[in-house]
C-alpha cells in the first residue's frame, strides 16, 4: 500500500543518502520534544494558578515526568534496538496525543501525575534526544557531532515556536484547550512521517552492498585518524566501562541544574517584575538563538573535542544564571538580552555533547541501550530539579538559593565529563 512512498523517497534521495531523510525525521521529532519540555515553564504557572497549589506541589508534576522518563528510558532503548524506530516512533505520537487529551480533562492535580507525568512523558521519552542519537548517529559515523547538532536544532526550534504559542493560547483559551491543540499538533508531526519513511541504521543492514556495516569508532582519536573500519569493543562489557558511568553521572548532574531553573524560569522572571509574556518571549528567544548554538556546538565538538565544548557551554549557562540572578530587576532589559545570548548559544550542550561522546565509544548495535541508561541519568536529574526548586522557593520566597545550587551542580557536571575522557583514554579497546 505504501510502496509508492518508498519508491518516491528512493528517487529523491538515493539509497546512499537516505541518512538525510532520517535526519529530517529526527529534526521533526526533536522539534516536538523541544516544544513539550520547553513549554513547561509556561504550563507550570498556568497549572499553579489554575489548581491553586504551591510551587512545590505543582512542580512535582514535572518531577514525576522526569522520573517516568528516566526509569523507562532503558526499556525504550532496548525496544529501539529490537523493534526499530519505524515501529516505535509512530506509537510514541499516539501516546503523546492520548496524554495531552486526557490531561486536558483533569479535575484535580493528582490526575496529571497519571496523564501528563506518566502517559505524555512516556511518549516524549520515546522521541527524545537519546533515541535520536541512537537512530541518526550511525548514518554519519565521521561527522556525527555536526549532524547531531544540526538535527538537535529542532529542539530550540520547538522552544521558539511552542513556548510563546503556549502562552498566547493559554491567555486566550485557557490551559485545557491549549493541551488539546498541542497534543494534536505533536501527533501530526511525529506519527505519519515516521511510519512512512523511518528505517533502521545502516549498520543493522549489512546485507545491502550500498550500505555496508560500519561500526562506530571507539574513541575520538579513532574518529579523527582511522583509515578503515575500527573493530567494535566487546559489546558485553559496554555498561561496566567507567567512562560510560561518568557520562551517565554528568548527564544527571547537569540535568539537576538545568531543570532546577528551567521549570521555574517564567515564575522567576514574573517574581523579578517582568510580565508573563516577556518571560515566555525570553524562553522563545533562547530557542531561536539555539538554532545556531546547537549546530555550532556539535560541529565544534568534532574539531575541538567534546570536553572543551562541554566546558565552554556549561560555563556560559552558569554565567547566564548568575547574570539574571544579580541584575534581573524587572526594569532593565539588558540582562534579559545577554541571558538570551548566553543561554541560546549553550542550549542543549548538556545532552548533545554527552550523546556524541557516547557514540564515540559505544558500538551502534548497543548505542540504544547505553543511551537509555544515560537518559535514566537525565530522568533522575529532571525528577529532582523541579521539585527541589519549588521547595526552596516555598521556603525562602525567592529563587536565590535554587539558582545558586544550579550553578554548583553544573560545575560538578563539567568535572564528571572530563573524568569520562580520562577513563576512556585508560580503557583498552578490543582492537588493541
Amino acid at each position: 500500500m505504501f510502496q509508492p512512498f518508498s519508491n518516491l523517497t528512493k528517487k529523491l534521495t538515493g539509497k546512499r543518502h537516505y541518512g538525510w531523510v532520517i535526519f529530517a525525521l529526527t529534526g521533526a521529532n526533536l522539534t516536538v520534544e523541544g516544544g513539550m519540555k520547553n513549554s513547561v515553564p509556561v504550563i507550570f504557572v498556568a497549572l499553579r494558578d489554575g489548581f491553586g497549589r504551591s510551587a512545590a506541589a505543582t512542580s512535582a508534576v514535572f518531577s514525576a515526568a522526569g522520573i517516568t522518563g528516566g526509569l523507562l528510558a532503558p526499556l525504550v532503548g532496548w525496544l529501539l534496538d529490537r523493534l526499530g524506530p519505524k515501529r516505535l516512533f509512530p506509537v510514541a505520537g499516539l501516546v503523546i496525543l492520548a496524554g495531552y487529551l486526557l490531561s486536558s480533562y483533569a479535575s484535580d492535580i493528582w490526575q496529571l501525575f497519571i496523564f501528563y507525568s506518566l502517559v505524555a512523558a512516556l511518549g516524549e521519552t520515546t522521541i527524545s534526544s537519546f533515541t535520536a542519537t541512537a537512530t541518526l548517529a550511525p548514518w554519519f559515523p565521521r561527522t556525527r557531532g555536526r549532524v547531531l547538532g544540526l538535527a538537535d536544532a529542532g529542539n530550540p526550534l520547538g522552544q521558539g515556536i511552542f513556548a510563546p504559542l503556549s502562552q498566547i493560547l493559554i491567555s486566550v483559551l485557557g490551559w485545557r484547550p491549549t493541551f488539546r491543540i498541542l497534543g494534536l499538533i505533536f501527533f501530526l508531526m511525529i506519527s505519519p512521517a515516521n511510519f512512512l519513511f523511518q528505517r533502521r541504521p545502516p549498520s543493522e543492514q549489512p546485507d545491502k552492498p550500498d550500505q555496508p556495516a560500519k561500526p562506530a569508532p571507539t574513541s575520538i582519536a579513532d574518529l579523527e585518524t582511522e583509515d578503515g573500519p575500527a573493530q567494535d569493543p566487546d559489546s558485553d562489557g559496554i555498561l561496566p566501562l567507567p567512562a560510560v558511568w561518568f557520562l551517565i553521572s554528568a548527564r544527571m548532574s547537569a540535568s539537576v541544574g538545568i531543570s532546577l531553573t528551567n521549570v521555574h524560569l517564567v515564575a522567576f522572571f514574573i517574581t523579578a517584575g517582568y510580565s508573563g509574556l516577556q518571560a515566555a518571549a525570553t524562553i522563545g528567544a533562547v530557542g531561536v538563538v539555539g538554532l545556531v548554538g546547537r549546530p555550532l556546538s556539535g560541529t565544534l565538538s568534532d574539531y575541538l573535542g567534546r570536553e572543551f565544548v562541554y566546558t565552554a557551554g556549561l560555563g556560559m549557562h552558569v554565567s547566564a544564571l548568575v547574570l539574571v540572578l544579580v541584575f534581573g530587576n524587572g526594569q532593565s532589559m539588558w540582562p534579559i538580552i545577554v541571558f538570551v545570548g548566553l543561554s541560546g548559544l549553550s542550549d542543549g550542550i548538556a545532552g548533545l555533547v554527552v550523546a556524541a561522546k557516547a557514540a564515540d565509544i559505544v558500538p551502534s548495535s548497543k548505542l540504544g541501550s547505553v543511551m537509555g541508561m544515560i537518559q535514566l541519568g537525565r530522568g533522575v536529574g529532571f525528577a529532582a530539579g523541579p521539585v527541589l526548586g519549588g521547595l526552596l522557593y516555598d521556603m525562602q520566597g525567592d529563587y536565590v538559593f535554587a539558582f545558586s545550587l544550579a550553578v554548583a551542580v553544573s560545575l560538578a557536571a563539567i568535572v564528571l565529563m572530563w573524568s569520562a575522557r580520562f577513563a576512556a583514554a585508560r580503557t583498552p579497546s578490543a582492537a588493541a
